[in-house]
């Protein structure tokens, strides 16, 4: 309903055709876009794996790669283990040409990769919603350690994954129809209050 949308304009991969979006207080188009994302680590649903090595897949465009980053990363993203589990470890082609991955080892490459970047913006489009719920756990607090001093951008349907923002924004038809944070958005008893007593109520 227009969520992915919204973090594609924040990027500048389409322009604003009403309203402005402004960085720092200036328009997004007074910014150099090249400049702009690099300072941004993007989780999007349809992120992509190169038919390459997975320290390859990790840090993308780094010439040189880092070890000591490579292995952090990789470890923050909770996949770690299953890589030094395959014979090649870090060398081990995936992607088209590669081994197979499943949907929750994708993310968590594309998480490690975006980590790995140190970038000052975060972008998570439901950068978590193919794992099980102990890897969820895992991850969410340990990007909760990485992101501490970096602005983030969340894009999720889970209570889990958002509760703690300072700022909820909820979109309904492509539409922001309420903001706040947890406890005034529960105290409205709005939209993301019926959300969250939905979810309770199926347990997720």
């Amino acid at each position: 309903s227009g969520k992915t949308t919204l973090i594609k304009l924040l990027l500048g991969y389409y322009p604003a055709t009403a309203g402005s979006i402004t960085i720092a207080g200036r328009d997004i188009a007074a910014y150099n876009l090249r400049w702009w994302r690099r300072q941004c680590g993007v989780v999007m649903q349809d992120g992509v794996i190169f038919s390459e090595s997975i320290a390859r897949n990790i840090a993308v465009g780094d010439g040189e790669i880092d070890p000591a980053r490579l292995e952090e990363a990789a470890r923050t993203a909770c996949i770690h283990d299953y890589i030094i589990g395959l014979p090649l470890k870090y060398d081990t082609r995936i992607g088209r040409d590669g081994v197979g991955l499943s949907r929750g080892q994708t993310q968590r490459i594309l998480i490690a990769r975006a980590i790995y970047k140190n970038p000052r913006f975060i972008f998570l489009d439901e950068a978590t919603n193919a794992l099980d719920a102990g890897n969820e756990k895992a991850i969410v607090e340990n990007l909760a350690a990485f992101c501490r001093g970096r602005t983030v951008v969340v894009v999720a349907h889970r209570l889990s994954t958002v509760r703690d923002a300072d700022q909820i924004i909820v979109v309904d038809g492509g539409r922001i129809v309420e903001s706040g944070n947890h406890h005034s958005l529960i105290k409205a008893e709005g939209a993301y209050y019926n959300l969250v007593k939905n979810q309770l109520e199926l347990g997720l």
